[in-house]
């Protein structure tokens, strides 16, 4: 079979729009009108040495993420007449036999889709009433626009049931808009507006993810704090209660925005997936860089610090990859914790081997985590310096709550403005 030519679409104006249709008024003549243009005609081949490897690194990465079983990008042909198959990947083999051709005209969710917005299918029976290119449990569909010209669709599908969710559109949305960049190549100062408005919908994603601000177990005080002002969360902190304690993670990842974001997301299903199986904090990062590895494609780092306490204990085991900042807040002043000993980030080797670490407090005394970005905003050209300017914000602390330290540590890094930074406050009360 010859494998049609596809259409992508140049930054050229176009006077052609997207209209919204109800299902029943449209037809396969308005798709092709709205796909009438003088742009580049480009083979498979051609498209592969330039943007495959991309796509396929933020669909992995996506999946991940979104815990979905199969991702694919169909891209539409210069006829107007076929969906052509360019990049999937699946964690399933049932999803190895997509359809790599299919017919546009009986592409029942796509051509929905390309009317311009997300179409959810939240069961087997409307992924085979919308004539799906896979048999599963659930799939969304995203249409892929350009210059307001539809080029073709993203495709998740899902091995259980969805319940139908705004933000889990948006993320998909978001994702779409990144797979355009990488088949048209540019990111232009018209596409600013729309790249704040779907990274403002991702972030509503991130946030629904999000823990709570301040825990508090037996014996001890937890606060946490992400820069709100940030466009796209690259960190995050999060919490998981145990019967005789909780564990404590803090992670920021490196790369773009949206990749970023999207390794944040994934970082954070592998810490809580491993959460219920009562391991320490270095396995838990082993772990954690294993579903790292397995889950994504390409270069995706970050640096994670995962930490554990117990009730009936002063002691904090923590382990850290990359470069997130410990501090040990004492009567006496700060030290810095494992200074010297960083291990390499999460992402930098199929293995990881990291080592735990403990710290024994006393009452009063805290625990500071800053990932990287919030360190190095506080004023100091050393480390040393850094910790002297938060000495001096917070004296010995020992009356101060685990929010109160936040508010101090907050007013010396004002300077990060829309960096992204996260920073978790331990204080031990008995």
């Amino acid at each position: 079979m010859t494998t049609p030519h596809l259409k992508l679409f140049s930054d050229t104006e176009s006077t052609a729009t997207v209209e919204n249709k109800q299902l029943t008024d449209l037809n396969l003549n308005d798709v092709q009108q709205l796909l009438e243009s003088n742009a580049p005609i480009v083979s498979i081949a051609g498209l592969e040495s330039k943007a495959s490897q991309k796509i396929n690194q933020i669909l992995a990465t996506a999946s991940t993420a979104l815990s979905a079983d199969w991702a694919a990008v169909y891209l539409l042909d210069d006829d107007t007449q076929n969906l052509i198959l360019i990049n999937c990947c699946t964690t399933s083999k049932v999803f190895q036999d997509a359809h790599e051709i299919r017919t546009l005209q009986f592409s029942t969710a796509d051509l929905e889709a390309l009317t311009g917005h997300v179409v959810t299918l939240e069961s087997k029976q409307r992924m085979e009433y919308w004539n799906a290119p896979i048999q599963a449990q659930s799939g969304i569909c995203v249409p892929l626009v350009a210059n307001d010209m539809p080029m073709g669709t993203v495709w998740f599908g899902f091995n259980n049931p969805l319940e139908p969710a705004q933000t889990l559109s948006a993320l998909c949305e978001v994702i779409a808009d990144r797979v355009v960049d990488y088949l048209t190549s540019r990111l232009t100062p018209a596409r600013d507006v729309k790249h704040r408005d779907l990274s403002d919908l991702a972030k509503q994603w991130q946030h629904s993810r999000l823990a709570y601000e301040n825990v508090e177990i037996k014996g001890w005080d937890i606060q946490g704090w992400i820069n709100p002002e940030a466009p796209i969360h690259h960190t995050f902190y999060d919490w998981q209660l145990r019967d005789d304690g909780i564990d404590i993670s803090v992670a920021h990842a490196q790369g773009l925005s949206i990749e970023a974001a999207l390794t944040t997301a994934v970082i954070q299903t592998g810490v809580r997936a491993s959460s219920n199986q009562m391991i320490s904090p270095a396995d838990t990062l082993e772990h954690v860089n294993e579903y790292l590895w397995q889950g994504c494609t390409g270069d995706q780092f970050a640096d994670l610090c995962q930490l554990s306490l117990k009730k009936d204990s002063s002691q904090i085991t923590f382990s850290s990859a990359g470069s997130t900042i410990v501090l040990h807040v004492t009567a006496n002043g700060i030290r810095k914790l494992a200074s010297g000993q960083a291990t390499p980030e999460l992402g930098v080797m199929d293995y990881g081997e990291y080592e735990n670490h403990c710290c024994v407090t006393q009452k009063s005394e805290f625990l500071i985590i800053l990932t990287e970005n919030g360190f190095a905003a506080i004023e100091g050209d050393t480390s040393q310096a850094k910790i002297l300017k938060i000495q001096r914000a917070v004296g010995k602390g020992s009356r101060l709550s685990a929010g109160d330290m936040i508010k101090r540590l907050r007013k010396l890094t004002l300077n990060l403005v829309e960096e992204d930074a996260s920073i978790v406050v331990i204080k031990r009360q008995n």
